[in-house]
């Protein structure tokens, strides 16, 4: 009964164990991954540097886009804490998608959901500089 009892266990832990390295963080966001985004007349992506500002980039000229919102979300407990790294890659990365050159006001939310076991939320508009 004792050895039954202990073979569970470990069968549970093993699959625990398999399970939590399947995937470890999903992101999803408001910008569609088409490269359609971008205004008429413009390239649809940008390939060089992407500023990230709290702020709105005072002294500087620049056109909106539209909003960009991401969402990092951890899939497991056993995996550590999204981070705001992570959030302003994918922000990066989905503002390069609609041809911005900066994202502008720039706000981050983090906690729990009823889906994940944690995430953070960046949130702003993107921007095209005057050149």
């Amino acid at each position: 009964m004792f050895g039954q009892s202990r073979s569970m266990l470990v069968l549970a832990a093993l699959i625990l164990a398999g399970l939590s390295g399947c995937a470890a963080y999903r992101v999803s966001s408001n910008v569609d991954p088409a490269p359609g985004a971008a205004p008429s007349g413009t390239a649809a992506q940008t390939t060089g540097a992407v500023v990230l500002a709290e702020d709105s980039l005072p002294g500087r000229r620049y056109t909106e886009i539209g909003p960009i919102e991401v969402s990092v979300k951890k899939l497991t407990v056993f995996h550590k804490d999204p981070t705001r790294e992570q959030a302003n890659e994918a922000l990066i990365e989905k503002a390069r998608g609609m041809g911005a050159d900066a994202v502008i006001r720039v706000k981050y939310t983090s906690g729990i959901g009823f889906t994940t076991w944690g995430y953070i939320d960046a949130k702003g508009t993107a921007v095209r500089l005057a050149r």
